[in-house]
């Protein structure tokens, strides 16, 4: 007689093991649409991450081409001759640890983007600090929101009971911040759609209009974060090699983009944003404004992440989120480890679960933020 397996025998002594539960889908579509947007959706991913090839070459491409296709190209070739305007404010009176100034920059003839400006009181010319650059998302207080800059008391007990005031935070520990408003989501910044045409959203039609230039919102949006990084890293009391950016939602989105374009960014920290550009049934995460037409075809936000490598990206979701879906999240978020692996720096790369929904987790970021600007890459 044959002997069984120790490990067979297990199975047959204690039965069948349980089927492996498969992740519930975050939407279901109709069997004949579903199969349809599946087929358009997947793309040629022309530049999707490689391990066969060079690592430094495979970056080179991949954000030229992103560069190109989110109509950044476009943009640096229509507005090459202007020279940005700042407008810089009086710092107000308070009780913080730091100032804080409420300034402009003109991006483009005409485009005005406020930006409160927080220095630290104790700041010296000896000792340059660190950046924090925090766009928001979709909120229209947004800036003010980040800044603790707040409105009313209303105001104030929204963004503080979901620790909201990322830049005064940032401040109370040492960073100087900018915390600028969103070209599109912030009231100063609004796009008006006149007769409700793009259904009364502001953001959508920013898009619309966008598209017909031959650029994105994202386009614009990290072009105002880059020419406020231009003129940050000439700040006297701003250390350029030890930048940081973070945003939640709309905020999240421009960071990662902003992040994988401009390598200025030492630490990313997108927060309750960054998942894959759909779900696996062809549910697409983004905003209208987030869309950068024919991305599939370059690659996806797998592609995204390693593009930072090997700097530092941290990747926050909350759990009880419902614009997200956590099994998509997991799953991109190992694979981006992976391209870290590549690069060098599996330790550069994080992920983790708040234990709410939609907003900052500032016990999970700052660490990760200080560690960060404390490694010498």
């Amino acid at each position: 007689m044959s002997r069984i397996p120790a490990i067979l025998s297990v199975i047959l002594l204690s039965g069948p093991l349980p089927a492996q539960e498969s992740p519930k889908p975050f939407v279901t579509y109709p069997g004949p649409v579903g199969d349809y947007l599946k087929r358009i959706q997947q793309g040629r991913q022309v530049h999707s991450f490689d391990a066969s090839v060079r690592f430094g070459q495979w970056q080179e491409k991949a954000r030229e081409a992103l560069i190109e296709l989110t109509g950044l190209q476009q943009m640096e070739k229509d507005l090459g001759g202007f020279t940005p305007k700042i407008r810089l404010g009086q710092a107000e009176k308070n009780n913080e640890p730091f100032t804080r100034a409420l300034c402009s920059i003109e991006t483009e003839p005409g485009v005005v983007i406020p930006f409160y400006l927080l220095i630290p009181k104790d700041a010296n010319l000896a000792q340059p600090l660190p950046l924090l650059l925090c766009p928001h998302g979709h909120d229209k207080l947004g800036l003010h929101s980040y800044a603790g800059a707040f409105k009313d008391d209303k105001h104030r007990k929204t963004v503080l009971e979901k620790k909201g005031d990322i830049g005064a935070q940032a401040a109370r520990r040492g960073f100087v911040v900018i915390a600028p408003a969103t070209r599109g989501l912030a009231e100063e910044v609004l796009v008006p759609d006149p007769k409700g045409r793009h259904g009364n959203r502001p953001c959508r039609a920013q898009l619309i209009h966008c598209l017909l230039g031959g650029r994105t919102p994202i386009a614009e949006r990290v072009w105002d974060m880059q020419r406020l990084l231009d003129w940050a890293e000439k700040h006297p009391l701003i250390d350029r090699t030890r930048v940081a950016m973070a945003g939640n939602s709309g905020g999240g989105v421009l960071t990662a983009y902003t992040a994988a374009i401009d390598t200025r960014i030492r630490v990313a920290i997108p927060s309750c944003s960054f998942t894959s550009v759909m779900s696996a049934e062809g549910f697409i995460f983004h905003c209208d404004c987030c869309l950068v037409p024919k991305l599939r075809d370059w690659g996806g936000w797998k592609e995204l992440g390693g593009l930072v490598a090997p700097r530092h990206l941290l990747i926050v979701h909350g759990v009880k989120d419902s614009l997200h879906h956590k099994p998509t999240v997991e799953k991109l978020a190992a694979n981006i480890q992976g391209i870290f692996q590549v690069a060098g720096a599996p330790n550069h790369t994080a992920h983790e679960w708040g234990n709410n929904g939609h907003r900052f987790y500032p016990s999970l970021m700052w660490p990760f933020i200080e560690k960060g600007m404390a490694e010498r890459n």
